[in-house]
């Protein structure tokens, strides 16, 4: 979705136009009116029912820059605000922090004003309009409710009816197989843009699951074609505009096919996947440049969007394009966007897996230190039974219609790979893992059809909240999160869980098309055995850097590495290769880790996808 601009060949609107009581009434000297927004909540719909007013939903974010602009030209213009505040229910709802509100109502971007009925349904909906254009569509929602209520009423019935039926697809029974990775790999590749990299035309986000799910082929199957789309994204992503060479970060998207005209919001949950992307490919692909990327986007996540007292990660910094049009030593002189003042549960949690990954793969240890602290404090609060979304340093926000699965997902991958990278507090992360569990199959479970809910059974659920969706992205995973908890603890009722979740989207992950890579690597690592990697020795030491490497460019789909500090003061790197319940003597050789794995039974696979370049030449 982008932060839309202006239409700028729609036709102009004129005020007169719009017929309204407010427009009538005299001036005065009075100040000008604002919108009287209330939040999300029971009160407000019970409000717009009392008085029979349609609702004004508008969904904004504090990282975009047109939200802005609609906030102080149009609904900070004063005949606007009149209008809203006489004839409709104004609702405000931030879509960092609600993202299961955005989900339902957003209409195609940012700023996002959708109008209900005063029970929740859908009307009509635009993104970013100036006043006089917003004025008239003001008066024929006005006059559309007045006139035809009953027939708004039962369109919004039958949209939510639709959201029902498409929830229901979502349906366990069907089996996993490999034919699924290929063809959303196949779907993948043919989105792919040959001539600039990255997917699609414009406008061109980074796309990191896509590129994830390249990295995992490519690693799996050892085919060029996959090699050749990964590098050159890559190489667009990191060289071209996206990435700011002074501060460090990628930005939100680029207008232009060939990655220019940057949007310059930088998002945290943007910038922590492509880190991770960059390091490891760094290392698969043997390209030091990607891990200095990598390194640069992690100083940016920890000197910009890292709040320490509230131990937590904030969501974004945002636009401004006087700034970041400046060279470097201009910068310095201009003060830079402001980044969000709130830190998210799920931002926070990714973040810790990727510094405590980072840690090691980077060659910068001290980033565990700061992992535990952002892990711990996500522990803390998990262990009260609830993870609100959004905290500050003064605590949690208040809560919103209850937890959300994005969140309990992402803290369940944490605290896992927090179990394997501190010796010292794996029982404690391993019962959070084990908490975190409870709650997704208690809470969040469709135990009937397979899959999580995206947000928890609650009274207070009004409009199309009341339909429980099951978003994509946030099942594949938690499935990832629950094999991983089966392998640590060997209690097969978290694989059977997995399962039970996967085989739901075997036919509803059409619907994604090439945005189902995240579940590609899930039902992968699902089919193939655990091969676990734990390699010891001298962070700091080349030949443990030589056997981390090979350990990363292994063929197996469900790969697992962990480091250890070697306690034996100057002995040999080794590596210490685990077939699920199998474990063999240490290797001390990077060039025999392959044959040792083979040898265990995780060879390679064969792919069935056709190289495209050996049909090209």
């Amino acid at each position: 979705m982008l932060c839309n601009p202006p239409d700028e060949n729609a036709g102009a609107t004129g005020r007169q136009q719009a017929v309204s009581a407010a427009s009538e009434k005299p001036t005065t000297t009075t100040p000008p009116a604002t919108v009287a927004w209330r939040p999300w909540g029971a009160d407000a719909f019970a409000a717009a029912q009392a008085s029979d007013r349609p609702i004004i939903l508008s969904i904004n974010a504090v990282w975009c820059y047109w939200c802005h602009v609609m906030d102080e030209g149009t609904y900070g213009d004063g005949e606007v605000a009149r209008f809203v505040n006489e004839r409709f229910t104004p609702i405000r709802v931030d879509t960092d922090h609600r993202p299961d509100i955005n989900a339902r109502y957003n209409v195609g971007g940012w700023p996002t004003t959708s109008f209900l009925t005063p029970h929740g349904g859908y009307i009509a909906g635009a993104t970013y309009l100036p006043p006089d254009q917003f004025l008239a569509m003001l008066d024929e929602v006005c006059r559309a409710y007045d006139e035809r209520k009953p027939e708004l009423y039962e369109q919004a019935n039958d949209i939510l009816r639709q959201r029902r039926e498409h929830a229901a697809r979502v349906a366990a029974g069907r089996e996993l197989d490999a034919s699924i990775v290929d063809g959303i790999a196949r779907r993948v590749a043919g989105a792919y843009d040959p001539v600039h990299g990255g997917f699609g035309v414009a406008p061109k986000f980074p796309s990191a699951p896509m590129l994830r799910l390249l990295l995992q082929r490519y690693r799996t199957t050892g085919e060029v074609f996959f090699r050749a789309m990964l590098e050159k994204s890559l190489d667009s992503v990191t060289r071209g505009a996206l990435q700011d060479d002074v501060d460090g970060g990628f930005f939100r998207f680029a207008a232009s096919p060939d990655w220019t005209q940057p949007q310059h919001e930088k998002m945290a949950e943007d910038n922590i996947a492509l880190a991770g992307v960059l390091m490891d490919a760094g290392i698969i692909l043997q390209r030091p440049d990607y891990a200095q990327f990598a390194s640069k986007t992690v100083d940016y996540l920890l000197g910009t969007l890292y709040d320490k007292p509230a131990e937590g990660i904030r969501g974004s910094q945002g636009a401004h394009s006087d700034y970041f049009a400046q060279p470097g030593p201009a910068r310095a002189l201009l003060s830079p966007p402001a980044v969000d003042p709130c830190c998210y549960t799920s931002l926070t949690a990714q973040s810790a897996s990727l510094l405590f990954s980072a840690a090691w793969k980077l060659g910068r240890p001290e980033l565990t230190a700061v992992a535990i602290g952002l892990l711990d404090h996500l522990a803390d609060v998990a262990a009260s039974g609830r993870l609100p979304h959004v905290f500050t340093a003064s605590g949690p926000a208040p809560p919103g219609d209850g937890d959300l699965l994005v969140d309990w997902a992402s803290f369940l991958l944490a605290a896992l790979d927090g179990c394997d990278a501190v010796a010292s507090a794996s029982a404690r992360y391993l019962n959070a893992a084990r908490q975190a569990a409870a709650v997704l199959l208690e809470r969040f479970l469709d135990g009937t059809r397979g899959g999580f809910y995206d947000v928890e059974d609650t009274a207070e659920r009004p409009g199309y909240l009341r339909v429980r969706e099951k978003p994509l992205a946030e099942n594949a995973a938690a499935a990832i999160g629950l094999m991983r908890l089966r392998h640590a603890t060997f209690e097969e009722r978290y694989q059977q869980t997995a399962h039970h979740v996967l085989s739901a989207y075997v036919a509803a992950n059409r619907d994604y098309g090439e945005l189902a890579a995240g579940y590609a690597i899930a039902v992968d690592q699902y089919l193939s055995p655990v091969v676990e990697v734990t390699v010891e020795g001298r962070p700091d030491a080349p030949d443990a850097s030589a056997m981390l490497a090979a350990a990363m460019t292994l063929d197996a789909p469900n790969l697992l590495i962990k480091f250890v500090a070697s306690a034996h003061g100057n002995l040999p790197a080794r590596a210490h290769v685990c077939l699920d319940t199998v474990c063999y003597p240490p290797v001390t050789d990077p060039a025999a880790l392959a044959a040792a794995v083979a040898g265990g039974g995780g060879g390679p696979l064969n792919s069935p996808f056709q190289n495209v370049l050996d049909l090209l030449g």
